[in-house]
């Protein structure tokens, strides 16, 4: 189902609640009710109790129960609405901008919306990378802390991997949180369950822990880069500009996030990445998602 494109569609397709139900149901149940009890098709909707009635078994099925706008008390409106600005807004959208555009009255309510469609915006799993691919590695915030020698001592910040496609305008990208630098537990696991691996070649710099891979039956291609940085982004052009534009994005919409909820914000990220060139399919992607997905449970309501 098509989902609107602008502000005034918007207010033309959802003009009210009702609205909201009626057009949710067909996104929930494309092909028609399927009870969850007995497998009927034919039903009637309880429009006071806001519940689907199967006429065969009688049971009552919600329309949010089982997704992520499970036991919501947020009018679907406000849900829609926040569907509409993460997917419009190029750069996303913060909790404190949804509170004020969308008149949500409090900006716990909105941190807790946002965070639950992030929940559901994770790469898919059988989409594997496969071609030239790039991996490398960052690091994320506390960007004052002195005190660290050397260029992979962390301390307090956050290590990020990437592995992204080289090729323009429709390459994929994977983004995780990483503990360390180590094959065995980080950056092997990461780039194997990333790639198609029989059908990659994968480059990477010369950091020790890459060089399993060509024992683990991955082609690996391994460039010392050195200290000159603009070599390095010749040689990882894609990965580069990734971790830029990923920094950017970051200061820019959120001021900074904590580490905690850091994998959100990159599979994020990694979907407006992977969706760049089909804006318009992403608000109809990411419901499609919504009601996919198992209820998420966030009950820590700190910023970011």
């Amino acid at each position: 189902m098509d989902f609107p494109m602008t502000l005034q569609a918007f207010h033309d397709r959802f003009p009210d609640e009702a609205s909201c139900w009626v057009w949710l149901r067909r996104a929930r149940w494309p092909r028609g009710f399927r009870c969850p009890r007995c497998r009927g098709r034919k039903s009637g909707w309880h429009s006071r109790r806001e519940l689907e009635q199967c006429r065969g078994c009688r049971y009552q099925a919600s329309l949010t129960a089982g997704t992520v706008l499970h036991k919501t008390r947020v009018p679907l409106r406000t849900w829609l609405l926040a569907v509409f600005f993460v997917a419009r807004h190029k750069q996303s959208i913060s909790a404190l901008q949804l509170q004020r555009d969308a008149g949500i009255g409090s900006y716990k309510t909105a941190w807790l919306l946002l965070h639950k469609l992030r929940s559901v915006l994770g790469p898919d799993p059988s989409t594997l990378l496969s071609g030239w691919v790039e991996a490398d590695e960052t690091y994320l915030g506390a960007p004052h802390e002195k005190g660290r020698r050397g260029g992979r001592a962390h301390g307090r910040k956050t290590l990020v991997g990437a592995v992204v496609e080289r090729r323009r305008g429709k390459g994929h990208l994977r983004l995780a949180v990483l503990e360390s630098h180590t094959f065995e537990n980080d950056l092997g696991p990461f780039v194997r369950g990333a790639i198609e691996g029989r059908a990659t070649t994968v480059r990477t710099d010369g950091l020790d822990g890459y060089r399993p891979l060509a024992a683990a039956g991955i082609e690996h291609e391994q460039i010392v880069q050195g200290t000159d940085r603009a070599r390095a982004v010749r040689l990882f052009p894609w990965s580069h500009a990734v971790f830029s534009n990923l920094k950017s994005w970051l200061r820019g919409t959120y001021h900074g996030v904590s580490r905690k909820y850091l994998p959100r914000y990159l599979d994020e990220f990694s979907f407006r990445f992977n969706h760049r060139g089909h804006e318009a399919a992403i608000g109809a992607e990411i419901l499609q998602r919504v009601f996919q997905a198992p209820p998420c449970p966030i009950t820590d309501s700190r910023r970011s």
